[in-house]
């Protein structure tokens, strides 16, 4: 036989293992495949029903919360600002709402990083799927990151449009595909040239903004 032609069945061979290793896997995790004949599931069968409103094949399904983006007993808690308005010159005829969570530790004499959330509605809802000024609470008291505002900004949407909930994002009722689908530089301007403005007057950002990140272990 020749060699080429071993080697090629060996190739397919283990190519058809793998792909049984697969589907056993997928098979083993999924509850409506692993259930027999009779009706009865396997230990798959604890995977949660997604909750109600969610399609059935959504990765939320088997998200759950860690324990920092939840409140802990003894950590100092921030204070949401807003919502705050700004018009876009860069998306014509459009808005963005804001909020700005500014943590315990602020102090407006230090200069402070900070961290953009998109979609912030959906960011920041409490309860909901990630709630991240809890984050920030907690990896702030334990010194794992600087001290940051958290800025939480919705999708542009014009004054006409409904704002972005966390059960409509806005896909097809804002501006969000515009904004975050393009690879373009139109939303980075948006950042750039009228968040980071609006933010300069109220905080003290301008020096952290412009210098480099300091990781908490070095200083």
């Amino acid at each position: 036989m020749h060699p080429a032609g071993s080697a090629g069945r060996t190739s397919m061979v283990r190519g058809l293992g793998f792909a049984a290793g697969l589907l056993a896997v997928i098979v083993g995790a999924t509850p409506e495949l692993a259930r027999g004949a009779d009706g009865v599931a396997g230990a798959a069968s604890t995977v949660p029903a997604p909750p109600a409103g969610r399609p059935a094949n959504s990765n939320d399904v088997f998200y759950r919360l860690g324990p920092d983006s939840k409140p802990m007993d003894g950590v100092p808690k921030g204070k949401f600002s807003g919502p705050k308005v700004i018009s876009s010159q860069v998306f014509p005829g459009t808005q963005h709402t804001y909020w700005v969570y500014v943590p315990a530790q602020y102090d407006p004499a230090q200069p402070t990083a900070v961290m953009v959330f998109n979609d912030g509605q959906a960011m920041m809802a409490e309860p909901g799927d990630v709630q991240a000024q809890n984050v920030l609470d907690n990896l702030i008291f334990r010194r794992e990151i600087p001290v940051m505002l958290g800025v939480f900004i919705n999708p542009g949407r014009r004054p006409d449009q409904p704002e972005p909930t966390p059960h409509d994002w806005g896909d097809r009722t804002s501006n969000r595909a515009e904004e975050y689908n393009p690879p373009t530089d139109k939303f980075a301007r948006v950042m750039v040239e009228e968040l980071m403005p609006a933010l300069k007057k109220e905080y003290a950002v301008e020096r952290a903004f412009r210098a480099p990140a300091t990781p908490p272990a070095s200083r």
